[in-house]
């Protein structure tokens, strides 16, 4: 059940979230304006991480994700009809953006906090893989998916959201087993005497305490942080250097395709990381995908040669669900059941959080810099990565809990 509610539900988010960005552009050719959307869907794991990781630790994390995905459901069907009425200005993408961050920053540290408690540890390699599998499956429909649809109609694309997610939520209805915690020491009680605020503060503090003394946790958090915000600046100068009028020239719908790439090369890497980690060793499961992002953002750069830029992007998108798996199952390993939520929602704050300034510092820096400019730049920030690899990810560090 677990792997249906993940790729469904990452198949309406991933679909839906290339289907703003790409409607957007045909709203307006601000590259600030296209980048908000993307800033915006990112910004509340920033502001809202750590204090929803706390009700990941406190409530049913099973009646969490029903939650999430009712609201998603309500708001795709919601959105839809307006849109069928013509109602779709760039407000409204931007409220959904925001509802889609919200969202997910809470469905994350849930699902990684439930696979825990239903998985036992020596299999959590292999659970964090079939996970990931599911989201690339789905992610191979997502891409293509969202810009066929919003190339059609945006009614059509937030009509196939509402479905997936729909789907997400009848898988969670059922799941009948109870995933909560029991109570600790009583807290539970004491916020409902008006003592919430308090309990959260420390609550959030005892997670964060944890993560700074697990150094290894921390800097592989630091390193996901920088290169996700590289990733998502990534994806909005491409947004607009490869649709046209951009120099590559190319439609919504081809531009759809080539995003394909990255879906089947996450699929690869899904399969490959198993034998990666036995030749390799755990530890380059991260160091491919740091190297390989650097090349997929590089490449645009330096040629206009799609099959260039689409080799660059399947090597590129086979490191993320190997780093993705590698360091899944060493947090179920390293993190005790009751800090899941928060220590999640920790790492998520400083990997994904920090990406809302990709998209950000990316409309800025096109603005004044240009679009090529860009992309070098990532990379190069993203190859410096590699100093805090050798630093802390040592495969004794990796092999840790077993």
């Amino acid at each position: 059940m677990l792997w249906i509610v993940s790729g469904a539900n990452y198949l309406a988010y991933a679909a839906t979230g290339l289907a703003l960005t790409l409607f957007a552009t045909h709203l307006t050719r601000v590259p600030l304006l296209v980048s908000g959307i993307a800033f915006v869907q990112i910004l509340p794991a920033f502001v809202l991480g750590l204090p929803l990781g706390v009700l990941v630790d406190r409530y049913d994390r099973r009646l969490i994700l029903i939650v999430t995905t009712a609201l998603r459901v309500s708001a795709f069907a919601l959105d839809a009809c307006l849109a069928s009425v013509d109602f779709v200005p760039l407000p409204l993408l931007y409220a959904l953006a925001l509802l889609l961050g919200v969202t997910e920053t809470i469905e994350e540290p849930a699902l990684a906090a439930a696979l825990v408690m239903v998985v036992p540890r020596e299999k959590l390699e292999r659970a964090n893989a079939l996970l990931v599998g599911a989201q690339n499956i789905f992610g191979l429909l997502a891409d293509p998916l969202g810009a066929f649809l919003v190339s059609i109609s945006i009614v059509l694309s937030l009509g196939a959201s509402s479905l997936c997610a729909g789907l997400a939520l009848l898988a969670l209805l059922c799941l009948r087993q109870t995933l909560r915690l029991p109570s600790r020491n009583g807290r539970e009680r004491a916020t409902r005497r008006g003592t919430l605020l308090r309990h959260i503060g420390m609550d959030i503090r005892e997670g964060l305490r944890y993560l700074w003394h697990e150094r290894l946790l921390l800097a592989i958090a630091v390193m996901a942080g920088i290169i996700n915000a590289c990733w998502s600046g990534y994806l909005v100068v491409m947004a607009l250097y490869a649709v046209a009028p951009g120099p590559l020239g190319l439609s919504a719908a081809t531009y759809g395709v080539l995003l394909m790439v990255i879906s089947i090369g996450s699929i690869l890497g899904t399969l490959l990381t198993a034998p990666v980690q036995r030749w390799l060793g755990r530890r380059w499961a991260i160091g491919f995908n740091v190297f390989g992002n650097g090349l997929m953002f590089v490449t645009p750069a330096l040629t206009h040669n799609l099959w260039l830029i689409g080799a660059a992007l399947l090597l590129g998108s086979m490191g993320g669900p190997m780093w993705t798996i590698a360091v899944a199952a060493l947090q179920g390993r390293l993190i005790p059941a009751g800090l899941q939520g928060r220590v999640n929602a920790t790492c998520r704050l400083l990997s994904i959080g920090m990406a809302a300034l990709g998209p950000l510092a990316a409309g800025l820096l096109a603005q004044f810099c240009g679009l090529r400019t860009v992309l070098i730049l990532f990379a190069l920030v993203t190859g410096l990565q590699f100093i805090p690899f050798f630093r802390f990810v040592t495969e004794d560090a990796m092999m840790r809990g077993q």
